[in-house]
């Protein structure tokens, strides 16, 4: 028969690729059904006893003794396996297929070797019939039962089948010889009836457990971040929630969920590109679980930010392990052949200390992340109670900066700085004023961080530009208008065109454009930075080093870096009347400054006593109330008109205060 030929060789290639999942629910079939196991050896209990007892016959005695004791095991075999469950006996799966196969094709030789016995050895024609009728409706029956299982099933009518049909040919009766064929005949299409039983239910559990693994994918898919293969946010809330649950019913352990955030990642994207980005998000997960082990969970929560779950003892050990963390992110990551540096802020919060509810914990870790990047970032900050206060404030002013440049509520104020040769304004700086609708007026160190926090001061820069370009276009030519750029735009390559832009709209010319920087921008010594900044000297922008003295000040900036402008910091005024240090500070920055062709200003200068002693010094510029507090643009431009007014004769430096 071909097509059981065909068939059988299907099945040997379908039994090496059978999915494990597919073949325990194919072994999970034979014991589907322990009743139908009970029916079958009670028949074939009460046969072999009829048998036994009729023919009077020792060996079909112990033939139908083990024929009980055989049955009775497979029954018990049957209700142990259904009663310990599918799942469990799952990891057994191997024995129990082994020991029903066992169980089957032992049961099938008893029952084949008692019908040879009784063919051969009596001559009880009802006898005969009882037990031909009994093996050939066994087999008949495991067929569609144990299809499941071919093999078994295969087993069980052979030796159930073929032991008859050996005892029909030896005897004399030529009609048993015909049925003895048949019998083989019938044993042929019962193998193929099971194959065909077993194709589909096969087919049925292929295609459910296709559904299933298909269902689990997606699952994960909706569980798992695409790019790191981490948890997403959504799994990790699930997770977040079951963690401090057991926290909450009293386990006694401790649970730290620190909130991680890449420092001026977003400058990352804007220069390298989305792929660097990528690289550089993919290598960070990489790191922090090298660091975790097995002590805790890693889960992004989008974009640049992660959350990190893990059992501590205490907020010591959380501490320590966000610094493990933050030092392992430090180190370079290499994309296109170039060296990028990382840094990361961490903020964390500790339960049961800090609260058991998902979103008290997180909103803690965040705040706490807040004060970290607040404080300069690359490091840790635990919640303290202190902060909610703070993180309250910040939430309020950033929310009040995005309505502020929606609604133009910014002030932009002009204060004048003045050659001390000549007596006139020489430039003035352009001064950012916000007057907040509950807060009052905000100061500029409290919401430009918030602002670089927020991603919103290169909206506010590209505001300021426009407002004092215009303003300064209607001043005489020789007067200059200075901008504080944020370290944080000079790592953004877009920053030259949007300059070029507001000059061209405006119809200002470079040369009068002067961008104050501090010393902390050149601290960091970025490639991105360096090429930007030589740009925009290149576009004939004037640079000023702003703050010069407060920070790690250092020649080798003055030496790469053609300033036009140093500013003095305050600091070094205020106390310039009583302190000889400052006053020596002052003098030699001001003769490096000489050496250099570059003009310094003294920024602060309140008193004509301070104003004497930067003169003495040699200061060509000076900034400060002394001179003019902050103005308005118009308020600035009569300013330059009277002093264009009153260009006669030399003078020292005129008080002019429109106030």
């Amino acid at each position: 028969m071909p097509s059981v030929g065909n068939k059988l060789r299907h099945l040997a290639s379908a039994e090496g690729t059978l999915a494990q999942q597919v073949r325990a629910a194919l072994v999970n079939t034979l014991y589907t059904s322990p009743a139908s196991l009970v029916v079958g050896a009670v028949a074939g209990s009460t046969v072999a006893a009829t048998i036994a007892y009729m023919s009077g016959s020792i060996v079909l005695l112990v033939c139908s003794i083990a024929i009980h004791i055989v049955g009775l095991l497979r029954i018990a075999s049957a209700y142990i396996y259904k009663w310990i469950g599918a799942e469990e006996a799952e990891t057994m799966r191997v024995h129990w297929e082994r020991l029903y196969e066992i169980g089957a094709w032992l049961y099938a030789s008893l029952l084949g070797l008692q019908t040879f016995l009784v063919l051969t050895q009596t001559d009880l024609m009802a006898l005969q019939l009882l037990a031909v009728t009994m093996a050939t409706g066994y087999a008949a029956g495991v067929a569609p039962r144990n299809a499941g299982r071919p093999v078994i099933a295969f087993g069980q009518v052979a030796l159930a089948v073929m032991p008859m049909a050996a005892g029909l040919w030896l005897t004399n009766e030529p009609v048993f010889w015909i049925l003895g064929v048949i019998i083989v005949i019938f044993a042929l299409g019962v193998f193929d009836i099971t194959l065909q039983t077993y194709e589909v239910v096969y087919s049925a559990l292929s295609g459910q457990q296709e559904k299933v693994e298909v269902a689990e994918r997606f699952e994960k898919m909706a569980r798992s971040d695409m790019l790191t293969g981490l948890d997403n946010r959504l799994a990790m809330q699930m997770r977040l929630g079951e963690l401090l649950d057991r926290i909450e019913q009293g386990s006694g352990e401790k649970l730290a969920v620190i909130w991680m955030d890449l420092d001026h990642f977003k400058a990352i994207n804007d220069t390298l590109g989305h792929l660097a980005g990528d690289k550089v998000l993919i290598v960070t997960a990489q790191r922090v679980k090298a660091v975790l082990n097995d002590r805790g969970w890693l889960a992004r929560f989008g974009g640049d930010e992660f959350v990190i779950m893990a059992k501590v003892s205490g907020l010591g050990e959380a501490q320590s392990l966000g610094e493990q963390i933050m030092e392992s992110i430090a180190q370079p990551i290499s994309v296109n052949d170039q060296n990028i540096e990382i840094g990361a802020s961490l903020g964390f919060a500790v339960a049961p200390d800090h609260g058991c509810q998902s979103e008290a914990m997180l909103k803690c870790a965040d705040i706490a992340l807040y004060h970290a990047k607040k404080d300069g970032g690359k490091r840790v900050r635990g919640f303290e109670l202190f902060m909610h206060e703070d993180f309250l404030m910040h939430r309020q002013i950033e929310q009040g900066l995005q309505e502020a440049l929606a609604k133009n509520e910014f002030e932009l104020l002009f204060q004048p700085i003045v050659d001390l040769a000549s007596g006139k304004t020489r430039s003035c700086e352009a001064l950012l004023r916000w007057h907040h609708p509950e807060l009052g007026d905000v100061s500029p160190a409290v919401f430009i961080p918030v602002a670089e926090n927020a991603g919103l001061i290169g909206k506010i820069t590209e505001w300021v530009l426009e407002k004092a370009c215009i303003a300064a276009a209607q001043w005489p030519e020789n007067v200059n208008v200075s901008v504080n750029i944020s370290a944080y735009l000079l790592k953004n390559p877009n920053l030259p065109v949007k300059i070029i832009e507001t000059l061209v709209n405006t119809g200002m010319v470079a040369r009068r454009l002067e961008l104050e920087i501090t010393e902390s921008v050149l601290l960091d010594e970025s490639p991105q930075v360096n090429s930007l900044l030589r740009q925009l000297q290149k576009m004939g922008l004037r640079l000023c080093l702003d703050d010069f003295g407060t920070g790690f000040s250092s020649l080798t900036y003055l030496r790469s870096w053609e300033f036009d402008t140093i500013k003095i910091d305050k600091s070094f005024i205020s106390n310039i009347a009583n302190s000889p240090t400052d006053q020596k500070i002052i003098r030699a920055v001001v003769q490096l400054a000489k050496s250099l062709e570059v003009a310094t200003v003294a920024e602060g200068v309140e008193t004509a006593e301070q104003l004497e002693r930067v003169q003495n010094a040699g200061c060509s510029r000076v900034q400060g109330y002394y001179y003019a507090k902050p103005m308005t643009a118009d308020q600035a431009r009569e300013r330059l008109r009277l002093e264009q007014a009153d260009s006669g004769a030399e003078r020292g430096p005129q008080v002019i205060n429109l106030h």
